[in-house]
């Protein structure tokens, strides 16, 4: 019997959501299924994804094969990066080590990108007002009238042309 790990469909006409289940290869889509190991909704804004990682590791030792979607699935997890440590018989410190290295470089890169389409939208909007602030700050004449204290009077671009 060929155990495979696949999506169970359910949901709705136009609104799937799926369980991720272990079947036998020769079971229809939505036929009887051994385990449920978790839930899969690509609806949702990030797609909603729940997996119970042991039951997952569990299966994949027993020999179940993951179909490609599942596999997707796995690998954003980090379950199938920890499935091919664990085969290379690493052990649990360096494990460890490599799942976290993992963890960081996805979670840097999604700032990063955040960051620099951020910055790169505000450059260019703010030198359209920047231009009339320097004009007004530019140049500043003393005025000195006989008998009284200094003044000093900025010249503005509305006062040069009236």
């Amino acid at each position: 019997m060929a155990v495979r790990m696949r999506l169970f469909r359910m949901g709705r006409k136009k609104m799937p959501c799926y369980r991720i289940v272990v079947m036998d290869s020769k079971v229809r889509r939505d036929g009887r299924y051994l385990d449920k190991i978790g839930f899969y909704n690509p609806l949702t804004k990030p797609e909603t994804i729940v997996i119970d990682k042991e039951k997952v590791i569990e299966w994949l030792k027993k020999g179940a094969e993951p179909t490609d979607t599942v596999f997707n699935i796995l690998q954003k997890q980090g379950i199938a990066l920890e499935w091919h440590l664990m085969r290379n018989n690493l052990d649990d410190k360096a494990r460890s080590i490599e799942l976290q290295k993992w963890e960081m470089s996805r979670g840097i890169k999604k700032p990063i990108a955040l960051a620099t389409s951020v910055e790169s939208k505000p450059e260019s909007k703010p030198e359209e007002p920047s231009k009339p602030e320097p004009v007004e700050v530019e140049e500043e004449k003393a005025v000195v009238v006989e008998g009284e204290p200094e003044v000093v009077i900025p010249e503005t671009p509305e006062a040069t042309e009236a």
